[in-house]
């Protein structure tokens, strides 16, 4: 009698799963999510460019870096010397938090020269995601 009851209700399972597997208005539609990665279209400064460098003429005490970003909640700018893995000795030199008025961060860097990198680093306004883009940065002598 309990092999019966098994087989019935195996039945009448296998029926409901076919039947809704077969159902179209029934499918489920999944949607793409949306892209909210941080991501950096643009970056740049108030500097003339010259062979893919920024040059600080000997008169320059501060310059702005503008991004444009997207998604982002914070915009970070470091400095990194010129040369092979040199990460380990950048140094945060200016940060954003207020994109409403555009990402932008205005240096005042006294007399130092330059021969740099400039990392500016875009953090996702959903915590989990960044972006980076590089200038270079050159003192004229």
């Amino acid at each position: 009698m309990k092999g019966i009851h098994y087989v019935g209700i195996i039945l009448v399972c296998g029926l409901l799963l076919l039947s809704a597997c077969s159902n179209e208005e029934a499918a489920i539609k999944i949607s793409p999510l949306p892209d909210i990665k941080a991501h950096l279209s643009k970056v740049y400064t108030d500097l003339t460019e010259n062979a893919g460098w920024y040059v600080v003429t000997p008169d320059k005490r501060t310059f702005t870096i503008f991004a444009e970003a997207e998604q982002t909640e914070t915009v970070l700018v470091w400095i990194v010397p010129t040369g092979t893995e040199t990460w380990g000795e950048r140094e945060l030199v200016g940060y954003d938090i207020d994109g409403s008025d555009g990402w932008s961060f205005t240096w005042e860097f006294g007399d130092r020269t330059f021969h740099d990198r400039i990392y500016v680093q875009a953090l996702g306004s959903d915590g989990m995601t960044q972006d980076t883009e590089v200038i270079k940065v050159t003192s004229e002598t």
